[in-house]
């Protein structure tokens, strides 16, 4: 099932320094995407997208080995996903302040609903051979 495959977490709003966390002040918002001493990344990547100006979309893809993980910083995104093996479909509003991590086999689309800014991180570098071309349509 996708839902095991698929993970969507909406950071909480304050707490303890310790906490994976948003903070709003003055300054401005401050998010804590992680603090684990169990991961890091060697590949940090920004996008945008603003498909409502230029009706084109990211992702059409999936991979095979690669967990892919994104951090919305701004707007909202409908995520389209499609497991390649059991044909499982879903699609889902994503938003500012959530954290994805899409499973291995599961191919993915981002179609902006507002501009939108994503951080995507990855413990590998990316590696083109694990990046497989695929339309997802629900």
């Amino acid at each position: 099932m996708l839902n095991k495959k698929v993970i969507i977490e909406q950071l909480p709003v304050g707490g303890d320094h310790s906490l994976e966390r948003r903070i709003f002040s003055g300054k401005g918002e401050m998010a804590q995407i992680l603090n684990r001493t169990d991961e890091a990344f060697r590949r940090l990547v920004y996008w945008e997208l603003d498909s409502t100006n230029s009706d084109q979309e990211r992702g059409h893809h999936c991979h095979e080995r690669r967990i892919e993980r994104i951090y919305v910083l701004t707007g909202e995104l409908k995520l389209l996903l499609k497991d390649t093996k059991s044909s499982d479909n879903n699609k889902m509003i994503i938003k500012a302040g959530d954290r994805v991590m899409i499973g291995p086999g599961v191919a993915h689309a981002y179609r902006s609903l507002m501009y939108s800014q994503v951080l995507e991180y990855s413990p590998e570098p990316y590696d083109p051979i694990d990046t497989y071309p695929y339309t997802v349509v629900i």
